[in-house]
Parts: structure tokens; C-alpha cells; sequence
């Protein structure tokens, strides 16, 4: 993977600080997350490179209070979410469904909250944050009382990590700041009562390499990829578990001869890569695993298709790429839809023949792609991992001057 950009940037940030330390010492932030899902730990990650970048100094504590350090039934349940979503996505939208109202989301709070409040006590104890950043919507709520109990002022800050619309647990009327992904997440957020000085519009944080290709760089990565650098190339994704019928629209794409080629990340499904390393092609298709270096592959790529998770949007919408949505998880993402089609940045398509069309008319190269790509750029926000961080420094300078003023 080509890191070295962004090392580079890293020790021109080390040479200054944007920030100047708060009184008392480096700023302190902890980031709270869970493996429900890997959206949630990319944003946490995205959030600590920015905060990073633009204060070296800066501690920054990435835990997970659920699965991690959360009692062992809350453990239990949270790491269900992966094995449901892949065995029925039904059974999850009704799960979803049922908890995002008031009262079942209150006995929820009220059954599991304790427990898991402990663990986020203890985390506050030992790392002493200045400021504590959710980017779970289970853990809003509980976070401020952990805070409250523990004695001294630290900000609450949530980043909303779904696109448009989103389950309750992540408007918390008294976090100090909700960070809204969109214009429709800004005004669900003002609706479910969050004062509107306490609502920002920075969009959903993404790796800060996620950007358009320079002149010339999509070409010549396509050569250190070994694709042909002349083709219409079309980025096909499952997630990084490698989940849906991944196989079924390679194989739609592949099996006649077209004047594209394809890019398959199977994510950790190995069994999966395997069995489309096999697949009969008459179109070029090159065929991964997990990698780390998604950046680069899309900034390769002309066309992005994937499921509607709110991540995949939000990266490919940072690097300029249109998308063809396949499909989505009832629930967060049906509306996720909904928003790539409306706002002209691409199109459904969840039957084999759908994708199929919408490929071909995308690969001509002619008006909808240009127009897509063109409106995909103009709807990304590609630095709100470091808008995001930069809210937080300041959060954190103002309460860490407030325990100052109190000595």
C-alpha cells in the first residue's frame, strides 16, 4: 500500500501544532465504538488519524465498551449483529424496527445500560478524557451518565455514522455537539429535539486518503494493479465480510464478453474469493480479499457497486465515483437508497439484469456517468474527518480550561 503521502503529512503536522496544547497538558479524547458492524471502528479510525494530524500531541483512546469491555451478556448480544445480518436481514429490520421506538429503546437503557455504563466509568478513570466521542448510537445516552458520575466536566460528542435517517439512540439532546453526515441527517437530528446550536453538517468521517485521483494517477495505478489502463473499470465490493450475492453480479459482469473490466474485493470471505478466482470470465476481472489499501482501488476504479452501507457512499462519494446500489440492510440503509438516487450520484439495481444495464449504460463514458461523477464530487465532503477533529480539539481545549478555572 502507497502510505507515503500520508506520512508525509504527518511529519509536516508534527513540525507545528494547529492547536496549541490546552492548559494542563495534551488534549484527551476518547473515542467510543463497536464491532457491530465495520463502519463504526473505520470511523473511529478516520477520527484518531485527523485528530492526530492536526495535533500530534493529542492522547486519543479508541475503546469498545460493548463487545470489548461491556458485561458479558451486552457482549453476547452485540457480536449477534454480524451472524443475523448474514443469516436474515429480515430478522434484523425487525429487531431494528422494534428497538427505535421511545419506551423499548428506554427498557433497553434500562436493562443493559448499567453494565455498560461501568465499563465506560472505568475507561473515564484510567484515560481521564476531556472529551468523550460516540460514534455508536447505544452509546449516547449512557456515556452521559458515566460522565456525570465522574466528577469532573468532559464534553460528549456523537458523530452520526448513517446517512439520512437513523435509529434514536443517536440524538442525544444534551451531547455538547451532533456532528450530522447530510442536510436530511441535520434536520432528523433538529426534529428529534437536538437544539439546533448543537447540530454541525460535517459530513461522515472517512480516511482522509479516500480523494479524486491527480492527473494521471488512475491510470498508472492501474498499471501497479495490472489492469489495463484504457478500460472502464468497475469497482465491485461486499463489505468487509464479503456478505450478499457478491457472486451472482460478478458473474453478470463477467460471463460475456463486455468492454469493461472488474475489481472484486471479497472482503474476508476467502471462500468466496476462491470461488470467484474460478469463475469462468470472458470479461477481464481481477479478484481480491481484504485489503487496505481501498483508497487506491477506488481512485482506480471509474464505478463503484455495493450494498447501500453508509460508509461505501461516503467513500466513494470523497473520491468522485458514482455508484449502483445493490442492495441494503432494513433498517439504517433502506433510506440510504432513497438518497444515492434522488440526489443523481447513481442508481438501484437489485436483480443480476438491473446491474447488468446500468453497467453498460455507465461504461459508455457518456452524459449519466459524467453527470454522476460530477454531482458525486460536488455532494462529498472529504475532509470531515478533520472538520470533525477539529470540533473536537476545541471541545476539548474549553473543558479542559474550564477544570483549570476551577482549581
Amino acid at each position: 500500500m502507497d502510505r507515503a503521502p500520508r506520512r508525509g503529512a504527518t511529519q509536516v503536522t508534527q513540525a507545528f501544532s494547529l492547536y496549541p496544547t490546552p492548559a494542563g497538558g495534551a488534549p484527551r479524547v476518547l473515542i467510543l465504538f463497536s464491532d457491530t458492524g465495520g463502519g463504526h471502528r473505520a470511523a473511529a479510525r478516520a477520527l484518531t488519524d485527523a485528530l492526530k494530524l492536526l495535533d500530534p500531541t493529542c492522547i486519543v483512546t479508541v475503546a469498545d465498551p460493548l463487545i470489548g469491555q461491556g458485561p458479558a451478556i451486552v457482549r453476547r448480544l452485540a457480536s449477534l449483529y454480524s451472524p443475523v445480518i448474514r443469516r436474515s436481514r429480515a430478522a434484523w429490520g425487525a429487531v431494528y424496527h422494534s428497538s427505535n421506538t421511545q419506551p423499548t429503546f428506554a427498557a433497553i437503557r434500562a436493562v443493559f445500560g448499567p453494565g455498560v455504563r461501568k465499563a465506560v466509568q472505568r475507561l473515564l478513570t484510567q484515560h481521564d478524557p476531556d472529551v468523550v466521542l460516540s460514534v455508536h448510537p447505544l452509546l449516547n445516552h449512557i456515556a452521559h451518565q458515566a460522565i456525570r458520575k465522574s466528577g469532573r466536566p468532559r464534553a460528549l460528542m456523537t458523530v452520526i455514522t448513517d446517512l439520512v435517517d437513523f435509529h434514536r439512540g443517536w440524538t442525544f439532546s444534551q451531547a455538547d455537539l451532533v456532528v450530522a453526515p447530510t442536510e436530511g441527517a441535520r434536520k432528523v437530528a433538529l426534529r428529534r429535539r437536538v437544539p439546533a446550536d448543537r447540530v454541525k453538517l460535517l459530513g461522515l468521517p472517512v480516511d482522509l486518503r479516500f480523494r479524486p485521483p491527480a492527473p494521471g494517477e488512475k491510470q498508472a495505478l492501474r498499471r501497479r494493479f495490472g489492469l489495463d489502463e484504457h478500460r472502464f473499470t468497475v469497482l465491485v465490493m461486499g463489505g468487509a465480510a464479503g456478505v450478499g450475492p457478491l457472486a451472482a453480479q460478478v458473474r453478470s459482469l463477467v460471463l460475456d464478453a463486455h468492454p469493461w473490466q472488474l475489481v472484486v474485493v471479497c472482503g474476508r470471505n476467502e471462500k468466496l474469493r476462491r470461488r470467484l478466482a474460478d469463475q469462468e470470465a470472458a470479461t477481464p476481472m481481477l479478484v481480491l480479499g481484504f485489503v487496505d489499501y481501498m483508497p487506491e482501488l477506488m481512485r482506480a476504479c471509474d464505478l463503484v457497486v455495493t450494498k447501500a452501507g453508509p460508509g461505501a457512499i461516503a467513500e466513494a462519494l470523497a473520491t468522485g465515483l458514482p455508484l449502483v446500489i445493490t442492495g441494503f440492510l432494513p433498517g439504517q440503509e433502506s433510506p440510504n437508497v432513497d438518497f444515492v438516487v434522488e440526489s443523481r450520484i447513481g442508481a438501484f439495481a437489485p436483480k443480476e439484469s438491473d446491474l447488468l444495464d446500468e453497467v453498460r449504460v455507465m461504461a459508455e463514458g457518456g452524459p449519466t456517468w459524467r453527470e454522476m461523477s460530477a454531482k458525486a464530487e460536488d455532494m462529498a465532503h472529504p475532509y470531515a474527518s478533520s472538520d470533525i477533529a477539529r470540533e473536537c480539539l476545541l471541545l476539548a481545549a474549553r473543558y479542559r480550561a474550564s477544570v483549570q478555572a476551577s482549581r
